[in-house]
């Protein structure tokens, strides 16, 4: 009984639907809640989902409803749909080769996986695994020299802080004190400075789930936001699903 009563708890705060929890007087060890943050993000491995995503950056401005197939570490299926549920672009990456088609343009154009080349589909400059990572409802924790935490009273929680000097790199993690859950994250070094938040939390297969996860960027300038109206957890995969063959007829267009 006590169980469920937390676990009830735990879910009507992620939905914003309760009091915010009391943080105990003194914080964990760092490293412990580093560990269980950790394991939080990996228990989700990939997903398949449909979702309303808009992008606003300089120069592009969007918004579509977008098939998605995600996993770790870095492979990514994304269909824009059109307004007759028609796909209007393909993209599919495993993290080394990027390949997209245009069917209106009958163009299929293939190269490295980059950044670059990602923001053809989402023009916010992510690498492969920053995308994937975001779409899971988390980020990549950067590897570090100096870790920290804090308490955010006001909100009910912990601040974990995660250095790299070598690199000149900080991310600050705003975490649920029981779930271990990101709620908030800000990411800045050199010529880049994010803010990611997540939220509308749900249950969907047992499993605590963002259904709204935004990015902010100030340095570039831009905005990410993905609304999940479907979505499957750790689905079985086929072996075509991040695959993209080349159409008949298309014009292949080599990305340096």
């Amino acid at each position: 009984m006590r169980k469920w009563i937390f676990l009830l708890a735990a879910g009507l705060y992620l939905s914003g639907c309760a009091t915010l929890p009391v943080l105990p007087p003194q914080p964990p060890p760092v490293e412990d809640l580093l560990k269980q943050v950790d394991a939080r993000l990996q228990a989700l491995q990939g997903l398949k989902g449909l979702a309303l995503v808009q992008v606003s950056s300089t120069g592009k401005s969007f918004q579509a409803q977008e098939v998605l197939f995600v996993q770790r570490p870095a492979f990514l299926r994304i269909e824009s749909l059109g307004p007759l549920g028609t796909p209007l672009l393909y993209l599919v990456t495993d993290g080394r080769e990027l390949s997209l088609y245009d069917p209106g343009e009958n163009r299929y154009y293939r190269g490295p996986a980059t950044a670059r080349h990602l923001s053809s589909a989402l023009p916010i400059v992510l690498e492969p695994a920053e995308a994937v990572a975001l779409l899971l409802g988390g980020l990549p924790l950067i590897d570090h020299e100096i870790s920290s935490l804090r308490a955010d009273r006001e909100k009910g929680l912990w601040i974990l802080d995660l250095v790299s000097t070598s690199r000149g790199e900080r991310q600050s993690l705003w975490v649920h004190p029981q779930s271990f859950q990101i709620l908030r994250a800000e990411i800045h070094r050199s010529g880049l400075s994010r803010c990611l938040t997540f939220g509308n939390f749900g249950q969907v297969q047992g499993v605590f789930f963002p259904k709204r996860i935004q990015l902010t960027s100030s340095e570039p300038r831009g905005q990410l936001s993905v609304e999940y109206q479907e979505v499957e957890l750790n689905p079985a995969w086929e072996k075509q699903d991040f695959q993209l063959p080349v159409p008949r007829g298309a014009k292949v267009i080599p990305w340096e």
